[in-house]
């Protein structure tokens, strides 16, 4: 490889989560970890994503709203090591727990989908404030859009997604959270049907190269190392030359069989070259014998397989000189035809590279470029390589071993929840409930349940279940109005937490924040062509304390200014045509595509969404007092514009008829519910308004 000058490759992490230009409303997205920081993927990640304007950390009501009414629209979900599930996350996006046995979820792949884009991440580092802000880490993206889809590498996504799917501890019951990962799946799919193909321009090839346990006859094993070599070798014969960088390794023994699976695959004929980027502790001082992080067998074992190795150390600083532990994971293949390179999650291990019978999960993305004259393709994959050190005398260096402290991901030793405890799922609404999923056989002997929060209580113990004959499922009352923090399982000396999802997002409670919200503010901020704009000014006017009073402070005294006896604000004609005009902006929100049936039911009965303010507007009507015609006009009024909805859909999105399905009943229903508030005040309106009122009611139930 070239030991010229590099060309700098860096950015941030979470600038990957932002929507593109021209994007469009945000859709899904369903991302993976090993080990997860909830508060950095909800703030942080999620923000970007949604395109969220208010600042958590100086706008906190704004911002809460505004993620609640979002998240309610959209799916959001995390693939997350059962080791690292359920210490914290929002109920408005779901934590997915995968269990591999003798293995982890390894992998850091991400599905970000908007309306007209795609972008798929392919990545070294998990979900974690070392991982998206100090720690050396590679990512790739590819994107898609309606008029450039790379409709194969998006396929293999998917595929890997609903692989992984598969080891979420009772997938095959089908829970809620599963359903709702499995539909946004299909979802984009549906989306991206009629999507145009990509031109192949250049000559640059990219797939994905995977790591996973098999499970069952439908879903073989996988190795990423054997699908990264087979594509190779389908450009052009196996590789002469590989380098490795790796921040972490095996066992010498382990060690030597992942060579060894690496240098058996590699052209035969000539000598071969292998080359190990790794790790080492300087202390500053670079005359000192390097202390290397890796076992010894890296030096060791190739030469037996007759490859010359070479050993290099990684470096510590980044571009800006600024200390950055090394987390990237890469690995580059040549032959003469061309030259790949493969970044992603995997470690240069056994289980990463999916060498022998314990794998984990891992993704990859492996980019291929023919080496031709003139042609720059192989040029710019070799600069993506780091600036490494070489080691003179491996022989004389000081060989750590596999340093697994050395690695961000490794340094919690969570104890594994048993596999018993397959989900917890709250169930909102009227009838509070969580609902337990158990495997009876894989439960320890003792055992208990506990709800963390303000303060601790037992939710269910050993004993109890087994006076209630061992259920594999259990339904318990849950009194509160607010639900579970977080279930804290104990058995034995060990404690983990088990991850708790909704049944339906839709029947949270809603902040309580929100109990301050007049119709109108409802209003204006469901028919805002900027709703992050109309959140904070909302919020600003709630935490306003400003003593200034403009009245007191006006040069003219307020009895002797001529406009302030005629306030057009005050008038009712300047109200009726005002609200007309907002609500004219509303029918045209509602008539705007949208992608899901989850995103329709959120915008009819979400937090903020026409339900609400209908039951806003009717409680209007219900304190009225002499003002009950106006109140009972502006329901007319509203009732009128939900029946003059005209369902604008674009491709790929939810169909005319899937909106007409759900929105027409939703509308009789409503026009219902209003009327029966009505008639129980049918005396304090003039009877030619009740009248009126009657036949709009009576066309919306049509």
């Amino acid at each position: 490889m070239s030991r010229g000058k590099k060309t700098p490759r860096s950015g941030a992490m979470l600038d990957l989560w932002r929507p593109p230009q021209g994007a469009g409303d945000p859709v899904g997205c369903l991302a993976t970890t090993y080990t997860f920081t909830p508060g950095l993927f909800d703030e942080q990640c999620l923000a970007r994503f949604l395109g969220i304007e208010s600042e958590s950390n100086r706008e906190d009501l704004a911002f809460l709203l505004e993620r609640e009414t979002r998240l309610g629209a959209v799916y959001a979900g995390v693939l997350v090591d059962h080791t690292q599930a359920g210490i914290e996350h929002s109920l408005r996006w779901d934590v997915l727990s995968v269990r591999i046995r003798a293995g982890k979820q390894h992998a850091k792949l991400s599905l970000l989908a908007w309306a007209r884009h795609i972008r798929i991440i392919v990545a070294s580092a998990n979900l974690t404030e070392p991982g998206y802000r100090t720690n050396h880490e590679v990512a790739a993206t590819f994107d898609l859009t309606p008029n450039e889809s790379n409709a194969d590498l998006l396929a293999q996504a998917i595929t890997f997604l609903r692989s992984l799917i598969q080891f979420v501890p009772g997938a095959s019951e089908r829970p809620s959270n599963v359903l709702r990962a499995e539909a946004f799946l299909n979802q984009i799919e549906r989306q991206t049907k009629t999507w145009k193909p990509i031109r192949r321009i250049g000559s640059v090839r990219q797939q994905l190269a995977c790591s996973l346990p098999g499970l069952g006859a439908n879903q073989p094993p996988r190795s990423a190392l054997e699908e990264a070599l087979q594509a190779c070798r389908g450009r052009g014969g196996s590789p002469d030359k590989v380098w490795v960088a790796s921040p972490f390794f095996d066992s010498n023994d382990e060690t030597g069989r992942v060579i060894a699976s690496l240098c058996k695959a590699m052209a035969r004929g000539g000598r071969r070259k292998v080359f190990f980027s790794i790790p080492a502790f300087r202390d500053g001082n670079t005359a000192a014998v390097p202390r290397l992080a890796a076992p010894k067998a890296l030096a060791m074992i190739p030469p037996t397989y007759h490859s010359d190795v070479t050993i290099e150390i990684l470096p510590e600083v980044d571009s800006d000189k600024n200390p950055r532990q090394w987390h990237a994971k890469m690995l580059a293949l040549q032959a003469d035809p061309y030259f790949a390179l493969m970044v992603g999650s995997s470690n240069f291990t056994c289980a990463g590279m999916g060498v022998g019978p314990f794998r984990n999960a891992e993704a990859n993305l492996i980019a291929i470029a023919n080496r031709q004259a003139n042609a720059r393709e192989a040029g710019q994959l070799e600069a993506v390589w780091p600036e490494t050190e070489l080691v003179e005398d491996p022989e004389s260096a000081e060989w750590l071993g596999a340093q697994p402290g050395n690695e961000e991901e490794e340094q919690r030793a969570i104890p594994p929840l048993p596999a018993g405890f397959l989900s917890a799922t709250y169930c909102a609404g009227d009838q509070r409930r969580i609902i337990l999923r158990f495997d009876p056989p894989q439960l320890p002997e003792n055992w208990s349940i506990h709800v963390c929060g303000h303060e601790e209580q037992t939710l269910l113990t050993a004993a109890v279940w087994h006076e209630q004959r061992q259920p594999s499922v259990i339904e318990l009352a849950w009194p509160d109005l607010r639900p579970p923090e977080k279930l804290l399982v104990r058995w034995d000396d060990d404690e983990a937490f088990l991850a708790v999802n909704v049944e339906d997002p839709r029947q949270l409670p809603p902040p309580a924040q929100l109990e301050h919200m007049s119709a109108d503010d409802m209003l204006l901020i469901l028919a805002a062509s900027d709703p992050s704009a109309a959140f904070r000014i909302w919020s600003r006017r709630q935490q306003l304390d400003d003593p200034f009073d403009s009245d007191l402070d006006s040069g003219t005294p307020i009895d002797l200014d001529p406009l302030r006896r005629y306030d057009l604000q005050a008038t009712f004609l300047h109200r009726i045509r005002h609200r007309a005009r907002i609500l004219a902006q509303l029918r045209s929100n509602l008539q705007k595509p949208l992608w899901g049936r989850q995103a329709l039911e959120w915008k009819l009965r979400g937090l903020i969404g026409i339900e609400p303010l209908a039951d806003r507007l009717v409680r209007e009507f219900e304190k009225a007092d002499g003002a009950a015609d106006e109140a009972l006009l502006t329901l007319a009024d509203f009732l009128i514009v939900l029946r003059e909805v005209d369902y604008q859909a674009a491709e790929g999105s939810l169909p005319k008829a899937e909106f007409e399905k759900v929105f027409r009943p939703f509308l009789k229903e409503l026009a219902d519910k209003i009327g029966r508030a009505i008639d129980e005040r049918r005396d304090s309106v003039s009877g030619d308004l009740m009248n009126f009122w009657k036949r709009v009611g009576e066309r919306c139930r049509q």
